[in-house]
């Protein structure tokens, strides 16, 4: 009995498998968390901003400078949330569930940065941020 049709076979699955399988993109600003001991896993998908050490900020993909947070943030929220009616801002809903954002920040990052976002979030009445970090 030949085994080369077999192997031909298993060949051609493993190509399409990893034709077909999802990778995850990478972030878009190299960012290295911090690490911490306690922890607990995300349970929905929140807009994520990530905040390198040289004080980068992207938002969903795309670099922006902490003046464009605002409308970013609320072009991010208009088109992942279908709760918000047309022309009526998701951040001034009084009806919906608490704004809650993600902040992937370097570990690096130099706290006034990391102040000056969270007080710019703070501004926009984001009411929750989580602080990513890689579980040690």
């Amino acid at each position: 009995m030949s085994l080369i049709p077999l192997i031909n076979v298993v060949f051609l699955l493993l190509i399409f498998f990893m034709l077909a399988g999802t990778i995850s993109p990478s972030d878009t600003l190299p960012v290295e968390p911090p690490t911490s001991k306690q922890g607990r896993r995300l349970s929905h998908d929140a807009p994520q901003i990530l905040l390198d050490s040289q004080g980068r900020i992207a938002l969903d993909g795309t670099i922006i400078v902490l003046s464009q947070l605002q409308d970013r943030l609320l072009e991010s929220i208009a088109t992942n949330d279908s709760r918000g009616e047309e022309g009526q801002s998701a951040l001034d809903d009084e009806s919906r569930a608490p704004l809650t954002l993600s902040v992937k920040a370097d570990g690096a990052v130099v706290s006034s940065q990391l102040r000056a976002l969270l007080a710019e979030l703070r501004a926009l009445d984001v009411e929750q941020v989580q602080l990513l970090v890689r579980q040690d």
